[in-house]
């Protein structure tokens, strides 16, 4: 796992998903069917992430959800992940300790899906961690940016953030 303090590498992933849009900012506008789609879309790739979470399955979740490398952002900064072994890794450490807190399943709801082009959104909303007994252990509030490969949609960073902050777009 890579820590990095620094201002400057808070920005790649907003970096990386300008310049993966760039390419399509000469393209057609999006129809709205279109819209509806890649919304649809992302947000069943953000679910796919959640179900094999609860499946508690760190192979598919090192090798189906995200890009290489992959970002997340948070109250610690930024913390990179560049290859499927350290993402084995990181999901079979974060589950096992997750367990160990009586956990049982994480539920995303999704606030809103902002579609930036046709290959690439962002997933805001919460994610509610339960116990076997229903019990609440934490909610949290949870954005992903995702875009597209050849191998269908992967998330590109994701970072956590307080309940009443959604992100939105809304056009000028």
């Amino acid at each position: 796992m890579h820590r990095h303090k620094h201002g400057s590498f808070f920005a790649i992933p907003f970096y990386l998903l300008a310049f993966a849009i760039s390419g399509q900012a000469t393209s057609q506008e999006i129809t709205p069917s279109q819209e509806a789609t890649i919304k649809a879309e992302a947000q069943a790739h953000v679910e796919y992430y959640y179900a094999l979470y609860y499946e508690r399955n760190p192979e598919a979740l090192a090798t189906e959800i995200f890009t290489l490398p992959w970002y997340t952002m948070g109250g610690n900064g930024l913390t990179a992940r560049s290859s499927e072994d350290e993402n084995r890794e990181y999901f079979s450490s974060a589950i096992a300790g997750l367990l160990e807190r009586g956990w049982d399943k994480s539920t995303f709801r999704t606030k809103n899906v902002c579609v930036l082009s046709a290959g690439s959104a962002i997933v805001s909303g919460t994610n509610t961690r339960t116990r076997a007994d229903g019990s609440v252990m934490s909610v949290g509030g949870v954005s992903y940016m995702l875009g597209t490969t050849e191998d269908g949609w992967r998330i590109i960073s994701f970072a956590g953030h307080s309940t009443d902050k959604i992100v939105r777009c809304e056009s000028e």
